[in-house]
């Protein structure tokens, strides 16, 4: 891979923030609306139902993990469909630039953009309700690290489907990384689930994400145990989504689908 190619496509979809509100929005405006509502949710949660600072972590804790998830996720498919929406796409992979290098600069894209939104949204929810995500300390980065791989491992996965199937498919981008949040366990334990759905959430890395961190916060215990199935389970996901897209891709050139982006 050659890091200057990396680089160029990388400062193509960066340049564009400068005149296009739509890529700030989808950065700082979800989040923060989110982070408001549920904000606004654990306030009456407190004075209706007495409930306690723990209580009120998990809500505002799940909000700014996941959307770690859903911004790494969503960044890696609209990158992708950006330069399909532009009709640019076949003009990219006609160049030098590698399918590996192209998936390389959407992951740095989405990268930034989820430390930028997780400090916005991090800091908001410190100065609105006194709630710092920070406190977490070292344990932070692991969890951080763990749900973007989660994303990425999605989103690559989503680019096969899309490369293979077109633009008929093209709302998975945005639509189908909701279908994990209710066996991620983001606002409740593993255990509320029904028993069939607590098999699938032990599948899903994620939910030893949001267990490891309602840990930190409910005792400040730090389970290693739950960090390493999660990172586990991402690997085999992340090696099985590269392979999957790879796949996809190469199909797409010998077979001409990527024409239908034209």
């Amino acid at each position: 891979m050659k890091t200057n190619r990396i680089l160029a496509i990388l400062y193509r979809h960066l340049v564009l923030w400068r005149r296009d509100f739509d890529k700030i929005a989808e950065t700082f405006w979800w989040p923060i609306v989110d982070l408001i509502v549920w904000g606004f949710v654990t306030i009456y949660l407190q004075k209706q139902t007495g409930a306690t600072a723990e209580a009120v972590s998990f809500f505002l804790g799940g909000v700014i993990f996941w959307s770690v998830i859903n911004k790494s996720q969503l960044d890696v498919g609209m990158t992708f469909l950006q330069e399909a929406w532009d009709r640019n796409l076949i003009n990219v992979f006609a160049s030098p630039i590698t399918k590996w290098e192209f998936l390389t600069a959407t992951l740095l894209l989405g990268l930034i953009k989820v430390i930028l939104s997780v400090i916005a949204v991090g800091l908001l929810a410190i100065f609105l309700y006194a709630f710092n995500i920070f406190k977490l300390g070292w344990y932070f980065i692991p969890f951080m690290i763990n749900l973007l791989v989660m994303g990425w491992w999605i989103g690559i996965f989503i680019n096969g489907i899309i490369i293979r199937y077109g633009y008929r498919v093209q709302a998975f981008a945005w639509t189908l990384i909701f279908a994990f949040q209710p066996i991620s366990a983001v606002f409740y334990p593993v255990s509320v689930l029904p028993p069939f759905l607590q098999i699938v959430a032990r599948l899903t890395p994620a939910s030893y994400t949001f267990e490891g961190m309602r840990a930190v916060l409910i005792s400040g215990t730090f389970s290693l145990e739950l960090l390493l199935l999660g990172s586990l389970l991402n690997l085999i996901y992340l090696v099985l989504s590269l392979l999957f897209y790879s796949r996809m891709f190469n199909a797409a050139q010998k077979h001409g689908y990527l024409i239908q982006f034209s």
